[in-house]
């Protein structure tokens, strides 16, 4: 009886279901709200930034997952917790378009463009053929496929958005692609410096290849200035695919799938309509002009819910099915990395 409470408060509802379900909701929330808060306190410490650069999204699934492990949560956070993590994961993504700029895949060249198409496609098609030969399923392959190409665990989140994978597949993806991304971050200034690359060439490969938007600025910045500045033009690139990816996942996922479930019941797949909410909010930003602070709300706005999402997923992540997974998700996760950072390096060395 509980189950079939929670998973019908998680359903999307029209009109003023979810305000007359407010007194259900509230204790989750309140819950995936206060653990977010003490992410951004913990991402912000400066002792942890001297060593490892984490994001409030990663520390906020940390803090979900640790939480699930050790503590026993009363069933009444339940209700909340599945809302969140359906509701403020889209709305945080569709304020995600405020981050970008149509100007920024412009700003990249001709050549800088073709590069950054390339990295993510041929990274995703890499990461399924090769998790089925490793025995992996779908979901989890184009999860972590998804979050190296693109943006990390925000784009992990908004593909799982398209193709509802297990929790115990996106807790895994965000784990994997974090790990490979702070690796990246911190390798490739010593890499560039025995390789005697130019700015350009290395901006160019530090943007076109690190998973998250902030490892891949640190990465820049930590060779110089300008390197900084062009790498993020560059992976801002990488963030503005997320919406077309999507959308082709998400027609693929109902070929592949034949139609199921809510498709069968509907005789359509259920449209991912947050994904073009993003672009309508990227097309705002990059036409109207918002003031800095308006701009600078917003962002921090999506920021809040985006963490208080990672919470959630956390919370709904059981450690145990993540561990059954083995290392066969690792091996994927390595290889994807090496793909995108070898093809990156060999792209930046033409453009520039």
């Amino acid at each position: 009886m509980a189950t079939k409470r929670a998973e019908a408060l998680s359903a999307p509802r029209g009109g003023d279901g979810t305000f007359a379900q407010l007194p259900a909701i509230l204790p989750g929330l309140v819950l995936c709200v206060g653990l977010a808060g003490l992410s951004y306190a913990v991402a912000a410490w400066p002792a942890l930034n001297a060593v490892v650069p984490l994001s409030a999204l990663t520390v906020g699934i940390l803090f979900g997952v640790g939480v699930r492990l050790c503590v026993s949560l009363p069933a009444a956070v339940e209700p909340g917790v599945r809302w969140t993590l359906h509701y403020l994961l889209r709305a945080g993504i569709v304020l995600l378009g405020f981050r970008l700029v149509f100007q920024d895949m412009l700003t990249v060249g001709a050549g800088g463009l073709a590069l950054v198409v390339l990295a993510v496609a041929s990274t995703l098609a890499l990461a399924v053929v090769a998790g089925r030969a490793l025995g992996l399923p779908d979901t989890l392959s184009v999860l972590v496929g998804s979050g190296t190409g693109i943006c990390g665990a925000s784009a992990v989140v908004a593909v799982d958005g398209v193709i509802r994978g297990r929790e115990q597949d996106v807790a895994c993806a965000i784990a994997i692609v974090t790990v490979f991304g702070t690796v990246a971050m911190f390798a490739y200034p010593v890499i560039a410096a025995h390789l005697g690359l130019s700015e350009a060439a290395y901006a160019a490969w530090a943007g076109s290849s690190i998973h998250e938007v902030a490892q891949a600025v640190a990465a820049g910045f930590a060779f110089d200035a300008q390197a900084g500045v062009d790498a993020s033009l560059y992976k801002l690139s990488r963030v503005a695919l997320l919406a077309p990816v999507c959308a082709i996942l998400a027609f693929w996922w109902h070929r592949r799938a034949g139609g199921s479930g809510q498709e069968k019941a509907t005789g359509r797949a259920p449209f991912p309509w947050f994904v073009v909410m993003f672009v309508v909010m990227v097309g705002l930003n990059s036409v109207l002009p918002l003031s800095t602070d308006l701009r600078d709300g917003l962002v921090a706005v999506d920021s809040a819910l985006l963490a208080a999402a990672m919470v959630a997923m956390g919370l709904q992540t059981r450690l145990v099915a993540v561990a059954r997974l083995g290392w066969r998700p690792l091996a994927l996760g390595a290889l994807v990395a090496v793909w995108i950072s070898l093809l990156a390096l060999g792209g930046a060395l033409i453009v520039s």
